[in-house]
């Protein structure tokens, strides 16, 4: 039997190692809801449009997923500063606020399998490069302390730029590499693809993004740590997501080349045998 026609709920009562199934995965199969932490200020991961409703990929993203495991979704408005307070002070049973996977995290929180795949890419103005070659001899922003910094100058060195050092402009914050670009102090600002398309939102039509690397940043659901069963379960309903065609309409939707923020997702989707 294929895992996507097996029902959650059904899972749930034959999970092999009831041991590993800790508070966050009895609460919720108890109550049959699952509080979400979703982001309402990213455009376009999750925001209020001009009638104040609650858009975005990952509102759409978190609504399928309570769906696929057959439970009632709370919505929790959370930030991308506050999600680990509230995840870890067990406000929330999961988080998903274009949440990075990386190594420091991975110290304090558990992660699903990825669902969505950013990569670093430049934010420039309309018409000014369409390749990052053409940056040499330019300045880039980034933010300062960042792995941006140091990316920036390689890809400019990669160019053959002889002052890659001194063309990268550190800024304190993104509020801050975002104002340079628009005053044209800098040519590019090099971050988070899905970051930049955010700034990007706020002028539509003045800025366009230039592929900076090729290599997949996975974006995963959040979770507290000791809780298998609960990661698996979310796993299983992303795979299931994936296998089912759902997850890819989501993306299409939001990101696909005919909407407004297109964004290809270069990464595939992780999947386990039965």
């Amino acid at each position: 039997m294929a895992l996507a026609t097996v029902p959650v709920m059904f899972l749930a009562l034959i999970w092999p190692i009831r041991a590993t199934c800790g508070p966050v995965f009895d609460r919720v199969m108890k109550s049959s809801t699952v509080r979400v932490g979703l982001p309402y200020n990213v455009v376009p991961q999750g925001f209020l449009d001009p009638n104040g409703k609650w858009i975005g990929f990952e509102v759409d993203f978190g609504t399928e997923l309570a769906k696929h495991m057959s439970l009632k979704l709370e919505k929790v408005k959370v930030t991308e500063s506050t999600w680990g307070k509230v995840l870890r002070a067990g406000g929330i049973d999961a988080a998903i606020c274009r949440i990075r996977h990386t190594r420091t995290l991975e110290a304090e929180f558990d992660f699903s399998v990825p669902y969505f795949f950013d990569t670093r890419k430049i934010l420039a103005l309309k018409g000014k490069a369409k390749r990052a070659e053409d940056l040499k001899g330019q300045k880039i922003a980034a933010v300062q302390g960042s792995s941006f910094e140091k990316a920036a100058m390689s890809l400019l060195r990669a160019a053959g730029d002889e002052l890659a050092e001194q063309n990268v402009v550190s800024h304190p914050d993104r509020p801050s590499c975002f104002l340079a670009l628009g005053q044209k102090a800098v040519a590019g600002w090099l971050d988070s693809g899905v970051i930049l398309l955010e700034y990007a939102a706020r002028s539509p039509g003045g800025f366009e993004l230039i592929e900076a690397s090729e290599a997949a940043e996975p974006l995963a659901v959040a979770i507290q740590q000791d809780d298998s069963g609960w990661r698996d379960l979310i796993n299983f309903a992303i795979q299931d997501m994936a296998a089912d065609g759902s997850l890819k309409k989501i993306r299409d939707k939001w990101f696909g080349p005919k909407s407004q923020y297109a964004f290809p997702c270069s990464g595939i989707i992780e999947t386990w045998p039965e």
